[in-house]
């Protein structure tokens, strides 16, 4: 999706830019604009900002920093100190998520739902349900590993929720299933679309 975007951002020349005559359609589109960054994971709000302020992202921080006050420069001040000098303690996950597509479909609570993964790695992933589940719930995903096309059953919990997506961390895992995860995660391509098994 990332990628797509990075595309579309490139070639904005090329795209018709709406008649805003009315002002109407304006609000329609800064409405459907805040749904859509709703539903993007942290992850993905990171990478877009990113794109969006390409080499212009440390300008932005500083700005924003100039806006707090006194006590929240000093709080923020501290904390970036005590993250810089043991980043690995800071790291929220050990283990980098693969942007990609992956039409695929997840179990939860007898429930068989079609869903896209969104990221993954060898621990956890990120779906698209399309409709809500909830958090704490076992849950099983199964899909064709993008490398071989291997019909995959991934069982593990839902760990968090927000919107029409989930957080899946991978429980139980055979030593195949972790070689074939990571042999896709470890992959230079960076975004797979594929169809489901």
């Amino acid at each position: 999706m990332l990628s797509t975007l990075h595309q579309y951002l490139n070639l904005k020349k090329d795209i018709e830019v709406p008649d805003y005559s009315q002002g109407s359609k304006r609000y329609d589109v800064v409405a459907r604009l805040y749904f859509l960054l709703n539903k993007l994971s942290e992850e993905q709000k990171i990478t877009l900002l990113k794109l969006l302020l390409r080499d212009k992202l440390v300008d932005y921080l500083f700005k924003s920093i100039i806006d707090l006050s006194d006590n929240q420069r000093l709080v923020l001040m501290k904390q970036l100190e005590q993250i810089t000098s043991n980043p690995a303690r800071y790291d929220r996950r050990k283990f980098i998520r693969k942007d990609c597509l992956i039409n695929a479909k997840i179990s939860v609570t007898n429930k068989i739902l079609p869903c896209f993964i969104i990221d993954i790695s060898p621990y956890g992933a990120f779906v698209d349900t399309g409709e809500g589940i909830w958090e704490r719930q076992p849950a099983k995903l199964m899909f064709s590993s993008p490398n071989n096309r291997e019909r995959l059953i991934l069982s593990g919990e839902i760990v968090w929720c927000k919107n029409q997506g989930a957080g899946m961390k991978f429980s139980h895992l055979t030593p195949k299933q972790l070689d074939v995860l990571r042999a896709f995660t470890e992959n230079k391509r960076k975004v797979y679309e594929i169809n489901s098994c």
